[in-house]
């Protein structure tokens, strides 16, 4: 079984007038590093690893995980569906890349990193944050913002939990 121990983290700050709500949750997997950084790297690989992802079109020919690399996911969020467009805007290769998007008067920033643990095992976190830009995403995070930080946990558990398992198959 490649999934050693998964935990989690949500916080929430208030900042004068800058509302977000981050959520970092992270699975320490029985795999070194490079392979699980082969994994989240391969973007046009991901609807075949995350189960919750339904299409991904990568725009242009080159899917190489660099800054710039934009593409449009489509996923399932408890029986929902949406598509966004993200666009990787910082990769330290090996260990961290971010990717950013938005809609619905949110912008969107989910942040993925790599930590070798040791020769065999490796933290994999995933960091989401939406943050909004207009009064109607401000209210609607006050009135929602419970219910969607559930969503967003349980979507990014099913991810983590998908990518050990697709480390576990490459292994």
């Amino acid at each position: 079984m490649p999934v050693v121990q998964a935990w989690a983290e949500t916080t929430a700050r208030r900042d004068g007038q800058t509302m977000y709500d981050g959520i970092t949750q992270a699975i320490d997997i029985e795999a070194p590093a490079d392979e699980v950084w082969a994994v989240i790297s391969d973007v046009r690989g991901l609807p075949a690893v995350l189960s919750g992802m339904t299409r991904l079109e990568v725009d242009g020919e080159d899917a190489s995980l660099r800054v710039g690399l934009t593409w449009t996911q489509t996923r399932v969020i408890r029986g929902h569906s949406g598509s966004e467009t993200l666009c990787v805007t910082a990769v330290e290769g090996g260990s961290r890349y971010v990717a950013k998007g938005g809609s619905h008067g949110f912008d969107y920033v989910t942040t993925w990193s790599v930590v070798p643990l040791g020769a065999d095992t490796t933290r994999l976190s995933c960091t989401f944050q939406g943050l909004p830009r207009t009064w109607l995403a401000r209210l609607m995070l006050k009135m929602f913002s419970g219910s969607g930080n559930d969503a967003s946990r349980e979507a990014m558990a099913t991810d983590l939990s998908d990518i050990a398992a697709a480390v576990g198959r490459v292994r």
